[in-house]
Formats: structure tokens, C-alpha cells, sequence
């Protein structure tokens, strides 16, 4: 089984915080699901199933730009590994390696 390949690039402006991923397909054509993970201040999960990775990434800019105060963290997992995780700092999101 091949394993998907993912392009990562920074997108120009004030976005530039935030990396754009974008998926290669394995062999068959379909994508990997991936879970998006919200954990609020409060320590409360929130585990969304995504198609993919590239809308599970697509979800988690909308999360931080829509409910980022209210939020601590926010991940994009696919097959029980972290793809990508975003730690609120301040009033910002610092991505975590």
C-alpha cells in the first residue's frame, strides 16, 4: 500500500501563519479520512470526521478563525497520527511540531 504524499507550502500574507496542505491520492484514487479535533478551554474534545485531510486542514483554519477564544487546541489526525496541531498562544496560533 502507498502512502499519500502531502505538499505543504506557506500561503503569501497575513495568512502566513498557516500552512496549506495539499494531498496526493494513493494508487486507488481515494483519499485517507482524518478526524478534526477541537479542545476548548475548558479541556472539553470535539472529534469531527473529515473526507480527507485536505478538508480536515480546511476545517481547522475555519475553527480558529471562527471560535478561536474559545479553543486551546486544535488537531488534524488521519489514521492515529497527528498531520498537524495548533496551540492557542495569546490572541494567535502557533503551529506545534
Amino acid at each position: 500500500m502507498r502512502r499519500p504524499n502531502f505538499e505543504v507550502r506557506e500561503p503569501p500574507g497575513p495568512a502566513g501563519g498557516l500552512r496549506v496542505v495539499s494531498e496526493c491520492n494513493d494508487a486507488a484514487g481515494t483519499a485517507r479520512p482524518a478526524k478534526l479535533i477541537l479542545i476548548e478551554q475548558s479541556g472539553v474534545k470535539h472529534e469531527i470526521p473529515q473526507l480527507s485531510c485536505v478538508t480536515g486542514m480546511a476545517g481547522a483554519e475555519q475553527a480558529m478563525r471562527r471560535h478561536g477564544l474559545h479553543l486551546r487546541e486544535v488537531k488534524v489526525v488521519s489514521q492515529h497520527r497527528a498531520i498537524a496541531r495548533w496551540k492557542a498562544v495569546g490572541l494567535g496560533w502557533r503551529r506545534v511540531v
